[in-house]
Parts: structure tokens; C-alpha cells; sequence
């Protein structure tokens, strides 16, 4: 779904994008100026709020671009260009024309942070017309957001044959030159990797990557609405100081826009978690997506072989699934996912997706489940679409009564995953499916406003995966850097902390939280489907906690980060649909006494806070699952002092009084 942006000249008229000739030979389209001429002095753009600026400049007859925020040059000169197979010949791109907008909306998303998006910027676009040497050549938008800045390139204009395409390499470069400046970036199923002294970096890193610079300003370099492409790497030590954004060769067909390149800019990281820049930048959805509602989920797969006291082991079989859905209709929970291996070994092209295994009792669940107002999602490895295609699959599934599935070990290179994912996501939308992608899913771009079914996926070292747990530091981690891109599925909500590896073969590792840090993390963390991973014979032993889960009413009317420093503690308040206020906060290895202001309350109202707190003496490590409970009178200008015991967490349920 590649939507060329429209963008109008000083006239106010519309203008086209050039084209890219598609010849044989190969030839660099590098973005360039004359060294006289038209623009030759460069174009500016601001924000709306005038702090952040962009400047294309003119060096030799080379593109570049530079940010500032305040003033302050947060990106030097840095280079813009593609390489793509073509024409030999150079050549030179006169850019006669150049065209400004602004827009300001407000629109409402299906399922999102908050119940209505603003979209304020200010777009820039440079439109090179057809040289001497017969090039068409593209276009580059850049748009200014008080958020940050974002630019793509545009090949081949709409009303021209479309052209097949090959991009060998792409030149754009970001030059942060900060000697003093550090980073973080993600790292499948692990921690994010950092700090990293930005001036030491070598090889590729993977997006959102995060920038503290020696003045203590904060940058997240990430990409929107990848269609069609490779997801880029940050590679450093090429082209030093600056890094270049590195891609695999792409297919494309005119007309094609690229994603987004996105350079975020704030002055404290809390901000990047809020933002709604990448569903932004992002395509609306078409078509009525209005059957997609987001929730929370019970999971079987780390419940086998949970023994509970009245002797019943939990394993795949319907007696287990029927316990499971008894569990979440009585407790106002919507889904329950049924892992892998239910129609046979996940992993086997020989696996039937429609008969084998077990599909005869997972068609008796699916009954059961929708006679208690429980929805299914099913599990489906890629190898079930080597013999079967994702639309029969899907389709099957829907007929079934199934309301989503979970697609798990993508294959294949990069552009390759990102097409079959759309394909995904398009069968299950075309089937009113929900789709929650696991185990190297393509990066989140702000898909979720242009398929809202996609509902979250894996882009996290998800709770006790790959066979082995994560600390509460890397936890909060990955709340600021992970948490950028979202909606992302964390897997946290395991109450059963004494005897969870000892009882289930599907754990692999101790959990490193308390009982009421798990329950924050389900918070913090956003995503479209909160996947719970523990039995209900373990929520029902503390129901008094599992109500957090349970008052998780999406769509979310706001979310907030309210406090918290990176990587060490973390505070988020989100307001569910029936306008009760959740709040939680969760710390690393440390423990902590934070003070929350309710000052997100409404003035006025007095409300009723339902408080989760850890004991005196719980640990990470030694004692997780002791807590205590408290309710009280709150209002707006109150504040609340939440202790958090090492590797803990804290948890508010705030409803208004009658």
C-alpha cells in the first residue's frame, strides 16, 4: 500500500513526482544539485512549533541535508541518495521546482495510545525535472513534525507505465557528530545493546536506535510505513563520523514510495514512548476495520504441565482449553490463544494446518469458547503455507469461528518476509482476523493504523523465550527502546514464580520480577493484545492482582508516561475505555520510592484507588510473590509514594466515585 504523497508548488498547484528509468546497465541516483542554478542557496523547512529545522544544501553538487532543535545542530550535512540498476551515464538533476505544505488534522484510530491523533507538520518536497541524459529522475519529501523530522524518496510519477526497478544500495547517511554521545539499540529476542560510545561503534545496528548526545538531548533513529522494502540497518564505521542507512537490493515497481526514514528528537526519552509520529507517517486503513477490538488473552503454551491442587495437569487437550475459557468468561477476558503443535509438529511441512492433530477438538473449543464470549486465536507456523496458501488458511479458520491467528518463524530474506506478512495480514483482514506475529517479525512502522488488525507482535526479548528470562533491568530497557516502535508482545503476567520452571516444560528459565511487577509490565509495555502466559488455577489464587488484567478495557481514551529514568524505572498511566485509570511502575535490580503525582485526574471528581504494592521484604530473586493491597480516596492534586521492592513493581486501579 505505497501512497505518493500530494505536494503543491508555490502556486498552490499540484505536482508530480519525476520517474527513475528502469535500462539495463546500472547507474548511481545519487540526489544532486548543479553547482549553480536553481536552489543552488538550498531550501529550509521548520516545525510547527519552529524548534526543529531542516536545511538542504548544495555541496558540489551533492544532496545533503542537516537538523537542528532549538538552534542546536543535532544532524550535520549528511548525504541523500540511492543507488539503482539503470543507466551508466551521470548525468545531473536540476531541481527547478520545490513545493511546501502544511497540514494539521485530527483523526481517530481503531485501536491505538489515545482515542483521537493529531498530525500537524510542514512537508518540503524537491522535484528534479528530466536532465540532458533522458533521466526521469525521483523525488524527495521531507516533512518537520514538533516530534522530529522524516524524508522519503519517490519513484516514478503516476500517470507513467510502471517500470520494474532494482535499488542495489541506498547513500543516505545520518551524521550525528558528538564525540560525547551514546546509544542503544535493539537486539532480537535479548536486551537492547548499550550504552555504546556512538564515537566507537562499529558494523551494523538494528532501529529503534537511541541517542543521548553530550548535551543531553535525546534522538531515536526508526522508520514508518514499511511497504514492500527492506528494513534498513544502521551501519557504522563506513562513511565515519556519519552512519549510513544499509538495505539489501529491492525489487520495486514504479510508481514506489519509500519508507519513511525517521530521526526522532525530544528532550526527554519518555517522549519517543508517546508518540504518535510513525501511525503519522503511515497510510489510513481501507476499508471498515471496526470488528477489530483489541483486549487481553489467556495463553496455554507456558501452562503445560502445570499441576493444580486439584490434581489436573495442564497439556494440549480440551479439557485444558475448556478450563482456560471458564477461567476468562468469569474474569471478563476476551481471548485465549492456543499455541503451537495443535494440528502437528509446528516445525513440519508434512503438518496439516486443517486436519492434523488435534483440529478436531480445537473445532469443539472454538464452539465453546464463542457459546462463553471467548474468542480463539490459533496458532500457525510459516511452513503450513509451503502446501497451503495463507487465503485458504484464513479463510478455513474464519469459517471455523477462530478470531485471529498467530503467525510464528517467518522465512526468508528480508523484502521477502515484509511481502509475505502483508499477505498475512491482508487474508486475515479480508477474514476479519486478528494477526499477532512471533519469532522474527518484520519491524513495527505504525502498521496498526494501516491494519488494525495486525495487533501487536514479538519485536522484544518476550518473557522466558529462546529459553531464557530476561532481567528487570533489561525490562525497562526495552520499555524506552523497544517500546518506540509498538505495539510489541511481552509476554509478562506469570503469577506462579515458586514452582513455574519446575511444573512447565514450556518455561525454560526462573522469572526475574515480583508478582506485582508482572502485572505492571503489562501495562507498560503497549500493545494491541495483552498475551497472559500463566493458568487460571494460578490467577485464581490471587484475584485480588489479576483485576489489573482484567480492567485493561481497550481502546486505551490516553496513555502518559508519567516519570521514570532511562533504563532504571518507568511509570505509565493509560485510561481504558470506561474511563477507570491504570497506572504502573516498574524499577531494574534497585529498589525505589517514586512519587506519582495524579495530576492526569480529573479536577473535581473524587476517585476510588485500588493500590498493588510489593511487601516490605519481596525481591526479585528471594521473595516474589508477597504483596499487599490497599484502596483510599484520591483526587487530582494527591500524589501517591509507590515503593518498589528490587527487580518490583507497583500498580494503581483508579476509578471515579458515583
Amino acid at each position: 500500500m505505497s501512497t505518493l504523497p500530494a505536494t503543491n508548488r508555490k502556486s498552490r498547484r499540484a505536482v508530480r513526482p519525476g520517474a527513475s528509468s528502469a535500462r539495463a546497465a546500472a547507474w548511481v541516483a545519487a540526489m544532486v544539485l548543479p553547482a549553480a542554478g536553481a536552489l543552488a542557496e538550498g531550501v529550509a523547512l521548520t516545525s510547527p512549533n519552529g524548534r526543529m529545522g531542516v536545511s538542504i544544501s548544495n555541496d558540489n553538487g551533492q544532496l545533503l541535508y542537516s537538523i537542528t532543535c532549538d538552534g542546536e545542530a543535532l544532524v550535520a550535512p549528511s548525504r541523500l541518495g540511492m543507488v539503482l540498476e539503470g543507466d551508466r551515464e551521470e548525468g545531473v538533476w536540476t531541481p527547478t521546482e520545490h513545493g511546501t505544505r502544511s497540514v494539521d488534522e485530527t483523526w481517530t484510530p481503531v485501536f491505538g495510545k489515545r482515542s483521537h491523533v493529531r498530525n500537524s507538520f510542514n512537508e518540503l518536497s524537491l522535484v528534479p525535472v528530466r536532465d540532458e541524459s533522458g533521466r526521469e529522475p525521483s523525488m524527495v519529501v521531507f516533512r518537520a513534525y514538533d516530534e522530529g523530522v522524516a524524508f522519503r524518496y519517490v519513484l516514478g510519477p503516476a500517470d507513467k507505465t510502471p517500470r520494474q526497478l532494482d535499488i542495489v544500495r541506498e547513500l543516505t547517511t545520518i551524521d550525528l557528530a558528538d564525540a560525547g554521545a551514546q546509544a542503544w539499540s535493539y537486539v532480537p529476542e535479548r536486551r537492547p545493546v548499550g550504552p555504546e560510545p556512538l564515537a566507537k561503534i562499529s558494523g551494523t545496528r538494528k532501529y529503534p536506535l537511541v541517542v543521548k548526545n553530550s548535551r543531553s538531548r535525546w534522538l531515536a533513529i526508526t522508520e514508518a510505513a514499511l511497504h514492500d522494502f527492506d528494513h534498513f540497518d544502521v551501519l557504522f564505521g563506513e562513511e565515519a563520523p556519519a552512519a549510513r542507512l544499509q538495505i539489501d537490493r529491492c525489487s520495486i515497481t514504479t510508481p514506489f514510495a519509500t519508507p519513511w526514514r525517521v530521526i526522532m528528537i525530544a528532550d526527554e526519552p519518555a517522549s519517543f514512548i508517546d508518540s504518535d509520529l510513525l501511525v503519522n507517517l503511515s497510510p489510513p486503513p481501507d476499508g471498515d476495520f471496526s470488528w477489530v477490538h483489541p483486549g487481553v488473552s489467556l495463553w496455554d503454551w507456558r501452562a503445560w504441565g502445570h499441576r493444580a491442587k486439584d490434581g489436573f495437569t495442564y497439556g494440549l487437550d480440551l479439557d485444558s482449553w475448556k478450563r482456560f475459557i471458564d477461567f476468562a468468561a468469569g474474569q471478563g477476558i476476551p481471548y485465549l490463544l492456543l499455541d503451537a503443535n495443535w494440528y502437528g509438529p509446528e516445525h513440519s511441512t508434512l503438518s496439516d494446518p486443517f486436519r492434523g492433530g488435534k483440529a478436531a477438538e480445537v473445532k469443539l473449543a472454538l464452539e465453546y469458547g464463542k457459546a462463553k464470549g471467548v474468542g480463539l486465536i490459533l496458532y500457525l507456523n510459516d511452513r503450513a503455507s509451503v502446501n497451503f496458501s495463507m487465503e485458504e488458511i484464513a479463510a478455513a479458520y474464519a469459517e471455523w469461528g477462530a478470531v485471529g491467528i498467530k503467525y510464528g518463524f517467518m522465512e526468508g530474506k528480508n523484502q521477502e518476509k515484509v511481502r509475505k506478512t502483508e499477505r498475512v495480514v491482508k487474508a486475515c483482514a479480508a477474514n476479519r482476523l486478528l494477526v499477532d506475529f512471533h519469532d522474527g517479525p518484520i519491524p513495527p512502522t505504525g502498521h496498526e493504523r494501516t491494519w488494525p488488525n495486525w495487533i501487536t507482535r514479538e519485536y522484544n526479548h518476550a518473557q522466558s523465550d529462546a529459553k531464557r528470562t530476561h532481567l528487570p533491568g533489561d525490562f525497562v530497557h526495552m520499555a524506552y527502546v523497544n517500546g518506540i516502535a509498538g505495539p510489541i508482545d511481552g509476554n509478562h503476567g506469570m503469577f506462579d514464580h515458586e514452582y513455574s520452571v519446575a511444573q512447565r516444560p514450556r518455561m525454560f528459565a526462573e522469572l526475574y520480577s515480583t508478582i506485582v511487577a508482572e502485572a505492571a509490565r503489562s501495562l507498560i509495555l503497549y500493545s494491541g493484545m495483552t498475551i497472559l502466559p500463566d493458568s487460571p488455577d494460578s490467577y485464581q489464587e490471587h484475584l485480588d492482582l489479576f483485576a489489573f488484567f482484567s480492567a485493561q478495557r481497550q481502546p486505551w481514551k490516553q496513555s502518559r508516561t508519567l516519570a521514570g529514568a532511562f533504563g532504571e524505572w518507568i511509570t505509565t498511566m493509560r485510561q481504558a475505555r470506561d474511563d477507570t485509570y491504570l497506572v504502573a511502575t516498574a524499577t531494574d535490580e534497585s529498589a525505589r520510592t517514586i512519587r506519582i503525582p495524579l495530576d492526569f485526574l480529573e479536577a473535581g471528581k473524587t476517585y476510588q484507588a485500588t493500590i498493588f504494592r510489593d511487601a516490605a521484604d519481596a525481591h526479585y530473586q528471594t521473595n516474589r510473590s508477597a504483596y499487599a493491597v490497599e484502596s483510599r480516596e484520591v483526587a487530582v492534586h494527591d500524589c501517591v509514594d509507590a515503593f518498589l521492592a528490587p527487580g518490583g513493581g507497583h500498580c494503581m486501579i483508579i476509578k471515579a466515585r458515583p
